[in-house]
């Protein structure tokens, strides 16, 4: 009785296969053979899973980085301590601020908006809210940052209001810019560094099947084939094993990235939230594209190197 092939060896036999059958004719190297493919098929596609996500981690970062200065660049924060008059001050000082020069808004942060800012600390409990003495805040939005709007706004609350705070946002604003732009740069190495790591391996594989097929490298030496036209052929090998890495990586590296858009905070607008816009989709097209080529060019360099190594 003849033996039947499972269904999960008849699609790992089409997945690492070199070739199909039907094209095993073209290589005049036995390249065709399974022999190492699985290995670099895997490893194409873990690399691209990673450099996915090296790669969103950048563009995420980026977007966040904007947002925060973008949206507290020409922002300030006039802070009145608690007291019976603190309200009225702030009713005086917000009107009198709308009036002077380069300030485009001034709003009182009401006590629904001061729930919501501590409620991720206290929670939604107003009892607890209320028994609290809240300073009143003074939202105040500039349309340019310099050293004498900002004089002339310090002067005018302190006035108005001599035990009032200034807060500008410089200082911890500059602190998370400088963190997130250090992550954002460490993403980018790591990507890089899998980009230069793809390029090593694909070219120990090519070397490794040099090694293993020498002798018919030498034959077709001496039937006048040229270094070229036997360099081409691992080429075409790679390009075919890797192209199904990087497919594989990208269906692995989207499942991850819809995963983590999934889990990750969408209500809290201090932490990053995955949101890829058409821009960043084309560059994160690119990616597979940019390892496939790194992949071609590195077997092609590495085989026509060995040929030129060989007697």
């Amino acid at each position: 009785m003849p033996h039947k092939t499972s269904f999960s060896n008849r699609f790992m036999g089409h997945v690492f296969a070199g070739t199909h059958a039907k094209s095993a004719h073209k290589y005049d190297i036995p390249l065709h053979n399974r022999l190492g493919t699985e290995f670099l098929v895997m490893l194409v596609a873990l690399m691209t899973s990673l450099s996915l996500l090296a790669a969103l981690g950048g563009i995420t970062l980026g977007h966040l980085t904007y947002k925060w200065t973008s949206g507290l660049e020409n922002s300030l924060t006039i802070e009145i301590p608690h007291s019976a008059e603190a309200l009225s001050r702030a009713e005086h000082l917000s009107e009198t601020l709308r009036k002077t020069q380069h300030v485009k808004n001034a709003t009182i942060i009401g006590k629904k908006d001061m729930s919501r800012l501590l409620e991720p600390w206290l929670g939604n409990n107003e009892d607890m809210l209320a028994e609290i003495p809240l300073p009143v805040l003074v939202s105040l939005e500039i349309d340019e940052r310099s050293d004498d709007v900002m004089k002339d706004i310090t002067s005018l609350t302190r006035k108005i209001s001599p035990e009032a705070r200034l807060d500008t946002h410089e200082e911890w604003l500059s602190s998370l810019v400088k963190l997130t732009g250090t992550l954002r740069y460490v993403s980018y190495f790591v990507f890089a560094l899998i980009v230069a790591v793809t390029g090593v391996v694909v070219a120990g594989a090519v070397r490794a099947r040099m090694a293993i097929h020498q002798k018919e490298l030498q034959l077709l030496h001496v039937m006048g084939a040229s270094d070229g036209y036997i360099a081409h052929q691992f080429v075409r090998y790679v390009f075919w094993q890797a192209g199904k890495g990087a497919s594989l990586g990208v269906i692995i590296g989207a499942v991850l990235i819809v995963a983590l858009a999934y889990v990750s905070p969408s209500s809290l607008e201090t932490l990053p939230h995955l949101s890829i816009q058409p821009w960043d989709l084309v560059l994160l097209v690119c990616v597979p594209i940019l390892l496939l080529g790194i992949a071609m060019w590195a077997a092609r360099h590495t085989s026509l190197q060995v040929l030129r190594e060989m007697p």
